[in-house]
C-alpha cells in the first residue's frame, strides 16, 4: 500500500504541477512567467519586467506554489493516516523526495528540454529575442540540479517533521 501510495501520489503532483505551469505558459506572455528563469543571453537582449509583470507572475504563481508546498505535505500526512498513524522517516522522505524529484523531472524534459529547447513555439519567445537563444539547455539543467539538491534537503525536513508529530 505505501509504494502504490508514494507512485500514485507523485503522478498526481507532477500531473498536475506541470500542466499548470503548462497552462500559464500558453495563456499568458512568457516574460511573465520565463523572464525569470531563462538565461542571461536572453535577459540582456530584453527589458527587465515591469511591476505590472512581476505582479501578474506573482498572482499566477502562487496558486503553484501554494500546491507545490501543500500537496506533499497533505499525501504526506495520508500515508502516515494509511499506515496507522505511525511513518518511518524513510517511508515519509522517500513520498517527499519520489514526488517532488518527479514533478521537477517532468518540468525538465517535457517543458524546459522538448517544450522550450527543442519546439520553441512563439510563446515561449520572449518578443526581442530569436528561437535560437532558446536552444541551450544547460542553464535549465543547471538550475535543476541546484533545485534537486534544495529539494533532497526539503524533503529531509519535512519528513523529519511528519514521521516526529
Amino acid at each position: 500500500m505505501g509504494l502504490r501510495h508514494v507512485l500514485t501520489s507523485g503522478l498526481v503532483f507532477a500531473t498536475i504541477a506541470n500542466a499548470y505551469l503548462f497552462l500559464v505558459m500558453i495563456s499568458t506572455s512568457a516574460r511573465i512567467w520565463g523572464y525569470t528563469d531563462y538565461p542571461a543571453v536572453i535577459k540582456t537582449k530584453v527589458p527587465p519586467q515591469t511591476r505590472k509583470e512581476k505582479r501578474i507572475a506573482l498572482l499566477v504563481g502562487l496558486p503553484w506554489f501554494v500546491f507545490v508546498l501543500g500537496f506533499p505535505v497533505v499525501s504526506t500526512y495520508a500515508l502516515k493516516s494509511k499506515l496507522g498513524h505511525e511513518i518511518a522517516f524513510g517511508t515519509a522522505f522517500l513520498n517527499l523526495f519520489v514526488m517532488l524529484q518527479l514533478a521537477m523531472l517532468v518540468d525538465l524534459v517535457l517543458l524546459d528540454w522538448l517544450l522550450v529547447s527543442r519546439i520553441t513555439p512563439r510563446f515561449v519567445i520572449i518578443p526581442g529575442t530569436e528561437k535560437a537563444d532558446y536552444k541551450n539547455f544547460s542553464s535549465h539543467y543547471r538550475g535543476h540540479a541546484k533545485a534537486a539538491v534544495a529539494l533532497t534537503i526539503v524533503s529531509l525536513a519535512v519528513a523529519a517533521i511528519v514521521s516526529w508529530l
